[in-house]
């Protein structure tokens, strides 16, 4: 018996191909562009997005949540002063008090609730994309270059909103 399902290369990378251009297709129609998947760019996205904004956050890197991941000094535990901490009572991350008005909690638990919360509001992620620039004329067009095409020097089209 084998332990995973039968398929074949080709399947996983027409999967992975027709699902991330359907959802680069979607995202050309935006209301809202944020540059930057770390914590405030999630928490935008988050807050947009309940609110009803299409809403699409670019990330130049390979993960979601900057530095949130790693906390302080390289440690994983982050701290969040009053009244910080009643984010993260929404999101359901457990905290502790460490004095009046500074709270502790796991980084990484919080990066990934964070995270989810703003996938699961309907905001979408691009992530390996750098934007280059921003051009307004009739309604703002962003310029943007995935990295590995960064990396070949080549240039990508715009996507508009």
């Amino acid at each position: 018996m084998s332990l995973f399902a039968p398929v074949t290369e080709k399947s996983i990378t027409r999967g992975i191909v027709e699902r991330f251009t359907r959802e680069l297709l979607s995202v050309t129609d935006s209301d809202v562009i944020i540059v930057g998947a770390g914590p405030s760019g999630l928490m935008a996205g988050r807050d947009l997005a309940r609110r009803g904004a299409r809403t699409v956050i670019f990330e130049s890197n390979n993960y979601l949540g900057g530095g949130f991941w790693i906390g302080g000094y390289l440690m994983n535990q982050l701290t969040i002063r009053d009244p910080g901490h009643r984010v993260l009572d929404e999101l359901g991350v457990p905290y502790e008090a460490y004095e009046p008005g500074l709270y502790t909690a796991f980084a990484p638990h919080a990066c990934s609730k964070l995270i989810a919360a703003t996938c699961d509001a309907g905001c979408k992620v691009i992530s390996m994309t750098s934007v280059d620039d921003v051009v307004l004329r009739d309604g703002p067009l962003l310029l943007m270059e995935p990295e590995p095409t960064r990396a070949a020097r080549n240039t990508t089209g715009p996507l508009s909103r």
